[in-house]
């Protein structure tokens, strides 16, 4: 009953207004009658139920040009002139208007048809020389039925929750209902009909625009617009607005039909503006978990928090490790003979209301500093600021520094203002406990690179040790043939003995001589170049010239063991980005660990070619047939420090560098191992094609 009644009460109306003489029937989507007053049933006959276009012109299909299909589909009211079947067989012309009805959400319940029976009117005026003595009392029928249809109407009238206002051709105010009154905001109906024109109710644009709608379509549905109450108090309506005509068809004065939607427009623009704050802070912590660069963070979230916010200067403050001292790390908005003033970029804690606010970690608010205490009050008033909320910045428990809002003119700290600004806070704690944690982080990382080459530059001298014996012979022969050659020249000087035949062995002596000593040079160039420390440098190098220069350093120690060399690169292969020294040294520390693993002598393989299945990558392959690896110490081989040689032998960093060298360069090293077979080490580094 009770839907009913607000059926009767709140929809009704928008079409029973114009005439309690109209037929007026509700249908679904399905064309079916759900509801219709009584002069339709009368006239027409219904089943419950029924569809439309059966009860309204016999039919057994819907009318090609159905106004209640356009209405559901656009949303939009529609008319048209149509004949009609009574259920006594007789054919009548009438005007039919179908407006749709919304819920709440905006959804069409039903569409409202409102046919107005124009045949009578037509018949009246063909035949109005006709018309005889009967015509009075054919008259009082009419007004009896229309005095029956007017009890209707004003009980419609004053029951209806929306104002309802009746005016004339011109827009006077003729007629509001109570609930108009109330919803204007006037005691009497008597104030109301004071404003006259409808139009003073109106903003000017929004006024002709809602005029120039209802003058071309004749009803105008759920308009919405911002109207003036008394006092010039503001509030959202939604306005539903009919022309009303006279029986001759001229325009007789308008209906407008008023909801105040207020609380709910303010509630929307509350949701949207909460939508906004909640997608910004979206966006700064999408910024502050992308970067770790803090200025990048600050900057970006600075103009997020103006582009929303009534503020229009942010300063933001970081504290010092030691906690000692606020600086100040970002700012926008305001002058840079202000800024730059020393109590503005740095400030100790609990020095004026900055200070103070990373002593208690609560946010502090100015809304006029003509008030305030503040030990520099008078700076920032020459600045111009009025209001200001200093929000304190932390994360995980700890004040990282302070966020300054402020104003040049007054601001209304609400508090969704300020739980807004306070969300903003904490993620600029964050960004800025990130920040040091990646400082800390960069540091550790260089200590421990510097720390890597040193051990890398540890095992190049350990390398060195271990090659002293064999460049001693590498360079002692070439040293005796020199030393031989030189004493048999001096005998040569001291008997005077500079024959023409001997002048040609001088030369071929002289000649050995030369030989002999680059070769010497030769050796001492390169223990040179690989022991020598430098920094890490990257560039193109061919694998064939570090495998080369590696192997010359160590032919010699192979020689004495007995150990066969076969060395195979690919033609052709690419050139690789990478440092030729930690490369020369990571290949030595293999080599060397082939050499020891093969005492009785054997084969040692070294190998370059691209890398099947991937060409993206280059496999330098070290194998040899020596004693191998255990299973179980497989996964321990590259820990540094781990070693199997008998002690005094090696001191466990020789793979441990090899794999640093290889990681550090992007690389992949792999190995494969059985105890009594030998092993084999691959290395694979990336190289590009360009």
């Amino acid at each position: 009953m009770e839907t009913e009644e607000f059926l009767k009460e709140d929809k009704y109306y928008r079409t029973l207004i114009q005439s309690a003489t109209d037929y007026v029937v509700a249908v679904n989507r399905k064309y079916q009658v759900i509801m219709a007053n009584e002069r339709f049933k009368n006239e027409f006959g219904m089943k419950p139920n029924d569809y439309c276009y059966k009860v309204w012109k016999n039919k057994n299909e819907k009318c090609e040009e159905c106004l209640v299909e356009k209405t559901y589909r656009d949303g939009w009211g529609h008319w048209n002139v149509e004949k009609v079947t009574m259920k006594d067989g007789r054919i009548a012309k009438v005007l039919v208007k179908a407006i749709p009805v919304k819920n709440e959400r905006g959804e069409i319940i039903y569409v409202l048809e409102r046919a107005t029976d124009i045949t009578e009117r037509e018949h009246i005026q063909e035949n109005i020389d006709k018309i005889t003595g009967n015509l009075e009392e054919m008259l009082v029928n009419r007004l009896e039925g229309l005095q029956k249809s007017e009890e209707k109407y004003r009980t419609i009238f004053e029951r209806s929750r929306d104002a309802i206002i009746l005016t004339d051709p011109h827009g006077r105010i003729i007629e509001v209902n109570q609930a108009g009154v109330k919803i204007l905001g006037y005691k009497t109906q008597k104030d109301v009909l004071a404003l006259e024109s409808v139009s003073n109710l109106f903003e000017r644009e929004a006024f002709e625009k809602f005029h120039k709608e209802v003058s071309e379509e004749g009803f105008v549905v759920e308009f919405e617009a911002r109207l003036f109450g008394k006092n010039n108090r503001r509030f959202y309506a939604l306005i539903t607005s009919n022309v009303t005509v006279d029986t001759n068809g001229t325009i007789a004065g308008y209906v407008l039909i008023i909801r105040d939607i207020t609380e709910r427009k303010i509630a929307q623009l509350q949701i949207e503006k909460r939508n906004i704050r909640l997608g910004i802070l979206n966006a700064i912590a999408k910024t502050v978990s992308s970067s770790l660069d803090l200025d990048e963070v600050l900057t970006r979230t600075i103009d997020e928090i103006l582009e929303v916010l009534e503020a229009d200067s942010i300063r933001i403050y970081m504290l010092d490790k030691k906690k000692e001292l606020l600086e100040l790390v970002a700012h926008k908005g305001l002058a840079a003979q202000f800024i730059s003033k020393p109590f503005m970029q740095y400030r100790k804690p609990g020095d004026g209301l900055l200070g103070q606010t990373v002593i208690d970690g609560e946010t502090s608010l100015v809304d006029n500093f003509l008030r305030s205490d503040d030990p520099y009050v008078d700076s920032i008033l020459e600045a111009g600021l009025h209001s200001t909320a200093y929000i304190p910045l932390s994360a995980k428990g700890e004040l990282m520094g302070v966020l300054c809002v402020s104003s040049h003119y007054p601001i209304e700290f609400a508090a969704g203002y300020i739980e807004f600004l306070t969300a903003i806070g904490n993620q600029i704690g964050v960004a800025m406990d990130n920040a040091n944690l990646y400082e800390n982080v960069k540091r550790a990382y260089e200590d421990l690179r510097e720390a890597q080459e040193q051990i890398i530059q540890t095992e190049k001298l350990a390398s060195l040790g271990k090659l002293a014996a064999t460049i001693a012979h590498e360079i002692n022969n070439p040293l005796a043939v020199v030393l031989t050659y030189i004493r048999l020249m001096i005998k040569l000087m001291d008997r005077n003995d500079f024959s023409p035949e001997r002048i040609e062995d001088i030369s071929r002596y002289l000649a050995t001589m030369d030989s002999e000593t680059s070769k010497c040079g030769e050796v001492v160039k390169n223990l040179l170049a690989f022991s020598r420390q430098s920094k890490i440098t990257m560039a193109n190098n061919s694998i064939e010239d570090i495998i080369d220069r590696t192997l010359r350093l160590i032919a010699h120690d192979l020689e004495i063991k007995g150990i066969q060399l076969n060395k195979t690169i690919e033609p052709d292969l690419p050139q690789v980005k990478c440092d030729f020294k930690q490369i020369q040294q990571a290949l030595l520390n293999l080599v060397y660990n082939a050499s020891d693993a093969m005492q009785d002598g054997g084969i040692l393989t070294v190998k370059a070619n691209r890398k099947d299945g991937d060409e993206r990558f280059l496999d330098v392959i070290v194998s040899d047939i020596g004693c191998g690896i255990a299973e179980k110490n497989k996964e321990k081989i590259f820990d540094p420090f781990f070693t199997t040689k008998e002690e005094g032998k090696g001191v466990g960093l020789g793979l441990s560098v090899v794999y640093g060298i290889i990681t550090r360069h992007n690389g992949i090293i792999e190995v494969e191992s059985e105890t009594g077979k030998g092993s084999t080490f691959k290395i694979s580094l990336p190289f590009d094609e360009w």
